[in-house]
């Protein structure tokens, strides 16, 4: 039984069969003791007359009716009258003469006693159960109202019985097909949409039926299409990844071929075309090693190199690097840090490439003005920021800048230039390590980055 619609329908169907099989036996075994009242109480009567007399009688009697106040408990004498002076339910009828109305399981101790004269029985009485007292003298036991008796009285009639068992099964199994089907139809629809998801289509979502549902199924559903939305957005990047990259690699590519052709035409200058293919190698070079970077950071965060490492150390070497690259004046980059920053687990190479790409950007678009480097540290974080004295960034363009291969494109801006990888590679260096990294203009000019690295990461 491979189907969940057919496991769960059957499990639930006998289940309850089985709680209808307890139950009807329970209530057979209660009916049955129902329908043996009657006989119980005569019994219990006479024992009560033969031991303690027709005084003791009446005080069982009226305890009894107390205790059973839907149904009175009559006991006629032979005169005609309840021995209380109850009400009789209808008018009294003489017995049949030499009637043995003995209840069965009533004491032996009269069985060959000749049968009681005339006197000594009711004259009148309605149909019931007759006891006999230690003299002989007979009393007629009566309910009202009688037990009752019909096809769906106890004990059951057969046709009776076989009705209750075909209700049982239709109600159960109606109960059982509703469930497993609530169950298996929002399952299949998940199963639909994951399947359309499979063939490419990425804009297949559960139904909003499916997904509205306050249960454990709504919430699985719900969670699909957060998945389906992620999914969705995360191939979308891809493909406008492969469209940059190949854009990007093709540029320099076409650079390279023309300065080759140049270099093969008549009366051309070798030595400066030859130049100008060794500089687009070389930004060649250093495109791919910033994607095979960023490619590198497309894992999974535990598979971090994590030790204890000196922030403000890495600062130090980022900084003597940048200043001998770009052959910066004195001065121009400052680091201020506090006296010491207890160390933090963290990558160190990772690190040091976030810092150092973000300290290139601010010497590429920082134009010629300073850029200051401040480091802070509390008992949650360490923070780390980077201001140019630049022209900034539209404050349209300040989340974007962290897409890869984004380059902002504005007339108060210097023209793009550079591979538009670093601060991507940059952003995910310090998310991996469940930080941040924000950019803002500074309210006195320029652009200013903000790592985050928490010491709980």
């Amino acid at each position: 039984m491979h189907s969940l619609f057919a496991r769960v329908f059957s499990a639930f169907w006998i289940a309850i069969l089985g709680f209808a099989v307890v139950a009807t036996a329970i209530t057979a075994i209660n009916f049955a003791a129902d329908a043996n009242e009657p006989r119980a109480v005569t019994r219990d009567a006479a024992n009560v007359l033969r031991e303690d007399g027709l005084e003791g009688l009446e005080k069982w009697l009226k305890a009894r009716n107390a205790r059973h106040p839907g149904q009175r408990t009559l006991v006629v004498d032979p005169s005609g009258r309840d021995i209380l002076g109850q009400a009789l339910p209808r008018r009294p009828r003489p017995l049949p003469p030499g009637t043995d109305a003995r209840p069965p399981g009533a004491d032996d101790r009269f069985r060959d006693r000749p049968p009681p004269s005339a006197m000594s029985r009711p004259r009148h009485g309605p149909p019931g159960a007759v006891i006999h007292s230690a003299d002989g003298t007979a009393y007629v036991v009566l309910f009202d109202p009688p037990p009752r008796r019909g096809a769906f009285s106890p004990p059951f009639s057969g046709p009776a019985r076989a009705v209750l068992l075909a209700l049982a099964i239709a109600i159960s199994g109606l109960v059982s097909f509703l469930l497993a089907r609530s169950i298996s139809r929002p399952l299949g629809e998940l199963q639909r949409t994951a399947r359309t998801l499979a063939d490419g289509r990425l804009e297949a979502r559960t139904s909003p039926a499916v997904a509205a549902r306050g249960d454990e199924l709504g919430a699985l559903a719900r969670e699909f299409d957060t998945m389906a939305e992620r999914l969705s957005a995360l191939i979308a990047a891809r493909q406008q990844l492969l469209r940059d990259l190949s854009h990007e690699l093709r540029s320099p590519l076409a650079r390279l071929r023309m300065a080759v052709d140049l270099a093969r035409q008549p009366g051309a200058d070798p030595a400066r075309e030859f130049e100008r293919i060794e500089r687009e190698g070389e930004r060649l070079e250093t495109l791919i090693a910033q994607i095979l970077q960023y490619a590198r950071l497309e894992r999974d965060p535990a598979t971090l190199e994590r030790r204890p490492v000196d922030v403000v150390e890495i600062l130090r070497q980022v900084v003597h690097d940048a200043e001998y690259e770009s052959q910066s004046p004195p001065g121009r980059i400052t680091l201020a840090t506090p006296s010491s920053i207890p160390e933090l687990r963290a990558d160190p190479q990772l690190l040091h490439a976030a810092f150092d790409n973000v300290l290139r950007n601010a010497l590429l678009h920082g134009g010629e003005g300073p850029i200051e480097i401040d480091a802070r540290d509390d008992a949650a974080a360490v923070t780390v920021s980077v201001r140019d004295h630049g022209p900034g960034v539209p404050p349209a363009e300040l989340e974007r800048i962290f897409e890869p291969f984004y380059r902002v494109h504005d007339a108060t801006t210097a023209a793009p230039h550079g591979s538009g990888i670093g601060l991507a590679v940059a952003a995910k260096a310090v998310q991996l390590h469940g930080g941040s990294l924000m950019a803002e203009n500074s309210s006195g000019g320029g652009l200013q980055m903000t790592f985050t690295l928490p010491r709980n990461a």
